[in-house]
């Protein structure tokens, strides 16, 4: 078997070459009415695009606390500091069932005429919370469970004493997505056994003795697998954190054994990651003992948590900050309340409509430091809410990285991702000779068309992904797809689609293909997986 490159290799154009020389058959896509397909020179590989962009989850709300759902690009207006950015790209994230293509003979589709419900986390944070409140805010979380809208896509899990993460119903123990079994038993509605079982499970944990620097970065590390856990998911994703939070940094004093230490960089990294990941964070804060029967006034639990902390050490700890620069660097909300019905139903809220907005600051911004965002919409009586501002790293303005990140985040998905209605069927797959060929259909209405005159024009980047029985991952190159479309054309490619053929020589033992759309215009995509073996 050949050698499959990585995915850093696969966007490097010279490897292209290689494949080719090595037997690759690529036979040239055929676009119907397209009057331009091949590779751009200017925009066609990842690694090619132009320079670096923010992109911001926006959610918009009315004076009731309603999404408002028809904005339109003209109404927002994004400030970095106090100079206007030009926005490269906007469109709509809503959970909704989306229009499907009728099917032709022996086609998969991505869409199955349903909503796909945004992901949602609970994390409960034991290792930063007091030991009177573990087993109170445990309790706590069973009605708040028992009352949710939806459990298909909520999860929850625990941070335990010695910092892992026990899955209480877990992302890769979900029976969610496609194929997934119709009037299935919610899990919340056994949270009751499901809480007392990891109570048992986890409060018996006999950690080693643990000091507030080694806790400290035991959340961090377990926040951030955290994170690679939900990324796979599509679209935007909320992470509801129930903690006491852990503190910005430490400062020397008397009774402390530390040297000063700063937190901040630990905080940027991570909200920086979650972000990319198109995570919002909830912080749910317990600010004082909850338990029934503790004693001493609010002030002196604040006092306390200031001047001691869970470990009683004489450290002072700044947790509002940290948790409230989680929620602000990532577009989500603090509550510094014990409200975890509050937090799911905020989280929930948001999920429902959101927009996806992109600017393209100047090269000379990424400069390490700190940029605050604002946003501003036209339209009266509307309150819009994203993250507050982004650390400009200079090793995030590498150009091409919205295509490149877009086709790693949908392959490495679970889930097929149905920005973009995709259609496809195998019309030859000859497993002697390791070959498949691909009728791929684009569903126009979810296309961006750049307008000049009558003529609208389209820029997709269509790739596909081999998924080996191992596990391992083969891509294939994008080709660039320019459906240049006069009013009539595309009344037609509506009904019909924007259609495209691959043909692939696949390495052995590939057990299914991903196919992988990409709108260089919106960022929107579109992924199907299709078995290697005919309907």
């Amino acid at each position: 078997m050949r050698k499959l490159p990585i995915f850093a290799d696969i966007v490097d154009p010279a490897r292209f070459a290689v494949r080719d020389n090595q037997g690759m058959k690529m036979r040239a896509i055929a676009v119907w009415m397209c009057a331009a397909a091949g590779m751009s020179a200017q925009s066609g590989m990842p690694g090619q695009v132009a320079a670096p962009v923010v992109n911001l989850n926006v959610v918009a709300k009315d004076a009731r606390g309603q999404p408002v759902m028809d904005l339109t690009r003209e109404d927002f207006q994004v400030f970095e500091g106090s100079k206007a950015q030009r926005l490269v790209s906007f469109r709509r994230a809503e959970p909704i069932a989306k229009r499907v293509m009728q099917a032709e003979p022996n086609e998969y589709s991505n869409r199955a005429g349903v909503a796909m419900s945004r992901v949602t986390v609970i994390l409960f944070d034991l290792l930063n919370a007091r030991f009177e409140d573990r087993g109170y805010m445990m309790n706590e979380l069973t009605p708040a469970l028992q009352h949710v809208e939806t459990s298909e896509t909520l999860f929850l899990y625990i941070l335990t004493l010695n910092g892992t993460l026990y899955a209480v119903h877990g992302l890769a123990d979900a029976n969610t997505g496609p194929g997934k079994t119709a009037g299935a038993h919610p899990w919340t509605e056994d949270i009751k056994a499901l809480l007392d079982d990891a109570s048992r499970e986890t409060l018996r944990l006999r950690p080693i003795w643990i000091d507030v620097d080694t806790r400290v970065r035991m959340t961090y590390q377990a926040l951030e697998s955290l994170a690679d856990l939900v990324a796979a998911a599509p679209g935007r994703k909320s992470l509801i954190w129930i903690s006491h939070g852990v503190p910005i940094g430490l400062g020397p004093q008397a009774t402390s054994i530390y040297d000063q230490v700063d937190y901040t960089p630990l905080l940027r990294r991570l909200t920086t990651i979650l972000d990319r990941a198109e995570v919002a964070v909830y912080p749910v804060r317990q600010p004082e003992s909850l338990a029934p029967g503790a004693t001493g006034s609010a002030a002196s639990a604040a006092a306390r948590q200031s001047a001691a902390g869970p470990d009683g050490l004489g450290i002072t700890l700044s947790t509002e900050t940290t948790l409230e620069q989680f929620a602000e660097l990532t577009g989500g909300h603090a509550f510094m309340t014990p409200d975890i019905r509050g937090a799911i139903e905020r989280a929930a809220s948001d999920a429902r409509m959101s927009y996806l907005i992109s600017y393209e600051p100047s090269l000379e911004n990424w400069d390490g430091k700190y940029h605050k965002i604002r946003v501003t919409c036209a339209r009266k009586g509307v309150k819009v809410e994203t993250k507050q501002g982004y650390y400009a790293y200079a090793d995030q303005a590498a150009e091409g990285d919205r295509e490149k990140a877009a086709l790693e985040t949908a392959t490495g998905s679970a889930f097929d991702t149905t920005e973009i209605g995709v259609n496809a069927r195998l019309i030859v797959y000859d497993p002697a000779n390791h070959e498949a060929d691909l009728a791929i259909r684009v569903d126009a209405a979810d296309v961006s068309f750049a307008k000049a005159g009558e003529v609208g024009t389209g820029r997709l980047a269509v790739s596909v992904a081999g998924y080996l029985k191992d596990g391992r991952m083969e891509m294939f190159p994008s080709e660039e797809v320019a459906p240049r479309l006069t009013a009539e054309q595309r009344e037609t490619a509506l009904r019909e689609g924007i259609r495209v053929e691959r043909r692939l020589v696949l390495a052995e033992d590939v057990e299914k293909l991903r196919v992988l759309v990409y709108d260089r215009e919106s960022g929107a995509v579109g992924s199907l997986t299709v078995p290697l073996e005919r309907k």
